[in-house]
Order: structure tokens, then C-alpha cells, then sequence
């Protein structure tokens, strides 16, 4: 099931705030809509394109982590994306109702972020998306209370010429 909610909010400096949410469960196949959507979103608000494609990238990583650590692949807990967008400035709020990301691992998603290596024969397919999504926002935030873990990521964003 996917909700959508868009709210338009005035601000100061005849600034506007735009906040849509979307609420997917924990399968595959909801990623795909849920990038559509973002990318429609971001589109129509005149974010360039490569700041777009960087945004769904990182959606789909965090997700991706969320469906196969989180949720070890249950395919009916619930995930919500809400996207705010001020002016230059995109946050994207993710929650889940999964265990706490472990301790140990926050640094990787909240420290800084470390260069990406160049690939070769030994460089393992797989474990790089958290470092990538570091590569590609300005701050990220994660956090858990007693049912719900929340992420919040910030991003400034180029516009297209008017």
C-alpha cells in the first residue's frame, strides 16, 4: 500500500515548504514506486536532475538496508518516507518499526565519511551503501525510540534555470 500526502506550507520570505509523505510495506517492488515518486516530486519542484538521481540512490540503499538487515526480509512491516523540501534544502525523513540499527554501526553513517576506494579484482560487491549514501548528502541523523528508528537526511540541491 502506498499513501500519499502532499502539504503546502507558507513561509517566511514567500519562501514555500512542500512536505509529501509516502507509506510503503517492506517488499522489493515498492522501491521502484517510491523512486517514481521522489524523482516526480523533485522534478516538478525543478531540482536538477543529477541531485534526483543522487536522492533516489540513496532512498533505495537505506531501504534496501532497512528490508534485508531490519527486516530480514519480511515483506509486510511498514516504512515511511517523508520528503520536505525548502527552498534549496531536501530532507528525507525514513522510518521503520525494526530493531535499532546497531550501535557499533553508526559511525559508518554518521561519522565522516570516508573516501570510496577504487575497485579492483578484491573489492567485495557488496557493503558499500552506507558509505556511499555518506558520500552523497550534507547530514544524517539516525535515531530510535521505543518503537520506531528514524533517519533524516539533508541534502542541498541545485534548481533548473528558469
Amino acid at each position: 500500500m502506498i499513501v500519499f500526502s502532499l502539504c503546502e506550507e507558507s513561509a517566511l520570505q514567500d519562501q514555500v515548504n512542500y512536505s509529501i509523505t509516502f507509506s510503503i510495506e517492506s517488499q522489493l517492488n515498492q522501491i521502484s514506486l517510491i523512486r517514481a515518486a521522489l524523482s516526480g516530486v523533485l522534478n516538478h519542484l525543478g531540482v536538477i536532475e543529477s541531485d534526483i538521481f543522487s536522492l533516489e540512490l540513496v532512498v533505495t540503499e537505506i531501504i534496501n538496508n532497512t528490508l534485508e538487515h531490519g527486516y530480514a526480509g519480511a515483506t509486510d512491516k511498514p516504512i515511511e518516507v517523508n520528503v520536505r523540501v525548502q527552498g534549496t534544502e531536501v530532507q528525507i525523513d525514513l522510518s521503520d518499526c525494526a530493531p535499532p540499527f546497531p550501535e557499533e554501526q553508526l559511525h559508518r553513517l554518521t561519522g565522516d565519511p570516508k573516501p570510496l576506494e577504487d575497485a579492483d579484482e578484491a573489492w567485495p560487491m557488496r557493503g558499500h551503501g552506507l558509505q556511499i549514501v555518506r558520500q552523497i548528502v550534507d547530514s544524517i541523523a539516525v535515531r530510535s525510540d521505543q518503537q520506531r528508528n528514524h533517519m533524516t537526511i539533508r541534502k542541498h540541491v541545485g534548481l533548473q534555470a528558469s
